[in-house]
């Protein structure tokens, strides 16, 4: 039978906060705010729903932490809106702006600004994003299943979205390919095309069912695919840097 997920939303945000609470892991830090201002201290990154540093971080002040090193020091919210840049350890994000047509959201129309994960920097800047859990939605069997099912497929399903030379939108490479950000690139894009960045070597030239099995494969190691495109823009910012 079909239950609505609005019908339980509260049951599963009191159920969320308790386990995310759990699992809540404050790093060093810091963030930089909109008028610049520098802010350091302690944040927390979420493995189990990344898309919540996409939205928001809670930030620890280093002085509120040192004045009280034994006490429970009570972190602070800033929004995407409030903030253009953090850090945590070696992991940088910045605000990008991206509209994901196929997958509007209540909370975020008016906005599109997101805290991205930045991949690579230089002429082509790439990031990662996930897609945010469904305002509403319907399911069968139990809730625990469809939580774990969603949970999984978001995961799964980021998104690596690139620009060149800050031309233009945002575009998801792993869905669109890379070959017009490498067309300036030859040397490169052969390596990529050999498979020398641990990709799956691509079928240029074959046949149709040696084609379809090449793309089967890029799905199935996405991840592999994900790290290979992103050596390779490294290796074109640092090979091709932009002219003075």
């Amino acid at each position: 039978m079909k239950r609505s997920y609005f019908t339980a939303f509260c049951l599963l945000l009191l159920c969320s906060v308790s386990v995310l609470k759990a699992q809540d892991v404050y790093q060093p830090g810091y963030v930089i705010l909109n008028d610049g201002i520098r802010l350091s201290g302690t944040i927390i990154l979420y493995a189990n729903s990344p898309w919540l540093n996409q939205q928001h971080i809670f930030l620890k002040d280093s002085a509120a932490v040192a004045a009280n090193p034994n006490g429970d020091v009570k972190p602070k919210k800033y929004k995407t809106g409030d903030i253009k840049y953090y850090q945590v350890g070696d992991r940088k994000f910045d605000k990008v702006h991206y509209v994901e047509s196929s997958d509007l959201h209540f909370r975020i129309l008016g906005s599109n600004d997101h805290m991205l994960e930045r991949l690579t920097a230089g002429r082509i800047a790439s990031y990662r994003y996930y897609s945010y859990p469904p305002d509403m939605d319907t399911f069968t069997g139990s809730y625990e299943d469809y939580e774990k099912r969603k949970t999984h497929e978001l995961l799964a399903g980021y998104k690596i979205l690139a620009r060149k030379d800050n031309d233009g939108k945002y575009h998801d490479i792993l869905n669109d390919g890379i070959k017009d950000y490498l067309k300036d690139a030859p040397d490169i894009m052969k390596k990529y095309d050999d498979g020398t960045y641990g990709n799956e070597p691509s079928a240029s030239g074959k046949g149709l069912m040696a084609k379809m099995i090449a793309r089967a494969k890029k799905t199935t190691f996405k991840q592999q695919e994900a790290d290979a495109i992103v050596a390779a823009f490294n290796e074109f910012n640092q090979e091709y840097p932009a002219k003075k």
